[in-house]
């Protein structure tokens, strides 16, 4: 009613830590090809739900990790437009990164870490895919050191990197939920990508596994300081909200843009209700009208 409304306002926080466990043991897996996106998914979700693998998994495309880890769109190519899938393979190779790069860590005592890392390591086999590095192995290299501070609880600003890929700070998150599916994954990747190419701009997303449900995060990158690309980038975000809702998907967060256009997709019985709340909770609409498509000033007449 609070983190994603307008009805009041947050006087006292808590926050409910793990305890840090005797062994965290983050690792990663890289998939060569952008069609595995599905057989991953499949592989995960029964890791997940019998928690095997505790964390909530990222699937991160090759640009994601590539511009965290200090790549530049101009380092490859001064061509207008999307990056050819040329351009994304002669990255993956010099960047040592795979199409997917997956990142999990197990949690627990010694002997508890050891069980679930031949689970692990067993279910990976039987898929016959996929290229596995622990954090000996990584040898504190990027991505995959910012990646495993974050799965042990240290926050750190390393995604700010994917600002430098295009360059000029233009960002609007797109993050659309569905079932842990790899036929979601499929149909999502292939929608997003053709969208976001058909605008000139690039697929840079990702992958996050809970255990039945799935958020698909995409930074829609664009350089704000060039208006004639802003504007496409415009276009392009109302094209994937609007092609996504027509095949069932809504987003649980945007930017103040498009929060209005976000909140008709739910439809008019949630509004009314949500309304109607706003109506008991703040009758004089001071609490950040607009807010979540939420504005008593265009229901006045409920």
């Amino acid at each position: 009613m609070f983190t994603q409304a307008n009805y009041g306002i947050c006087t006292k926080l808590g926050f409910w830590l793990m305890h840090k466990p005797p062994v965290i043991k983050p690792f990663e897996i890289q998939f060569e090809e952008e069609t595995d996106i599905a057989e991953i998914v499949e592989f995960i979700r029964p890791l997940r739900i019998n928690q095997v693998i505790p964390n909530s998994v990222v699937i991160a495309g090759v640009l994601w990790e590539a511009s965290t880890a200090g790549v530049r769109r101009s380092d490859y190519t001064s061509e207008p437009g999307a990056t050819s899938d040329a351009i994304l393979k002669q990255i993956q190779k010099d960047k040592h990164l795979g199409a997917w790069n997956v990142y999990c860590a197990l949690y627990g005592t010694p002997e508890q870490v050891e069980v679930n890392w031949s689970i692990v390591t067993g279910a990976l086999k039987q898929l016959g895919k996929g290229k596995i590095i622990t954090e000996e192995e990584a040898g504190g290299t990027e991505p995959f050191t910012y990646r495993a501070k974050l799965m042990s609880g240290v926050p750190n600003l390393r995604e700010f990197g994917l600002y430098n890929w295009r360059g000029g700070g233009g960002s609007m998150w797109f993050a659309p939920v569905s079932q842990a599916r790899g036929s979601e994954c499929d149909k999502q990747y292939a929608l997003a990508k053709q969208i976001l190419n058909k605008h000139g701009l690039d697929y840079v997303g990702e992958f996050i596994v809970g255990w039945r449900d799935m958020h698909h995060v995409i930074d829609v990158l664009y350089d704000r300081t060039n208006p004639e690309e802003t504007k496409r980038a415009d276009a392009c975000f109302n094209e994937l909200l609007d092609e996504f809702e027509k095949r069932g998907y809504a987003v649980y967060r945007v930017n103040t843009r498009f929060m209005e256009r976000v909140a008709q997709s739910y439809g008019p019985v949630k509004r009314r209700l949500e309304h109607t709340l706003k109506k008991a909770l703040d009758p004089n609409n001071i609490l950040a009208p607009g807010k979540s498509g939420i504005d008593l000033d265009k229901f006045n007449d409920w």
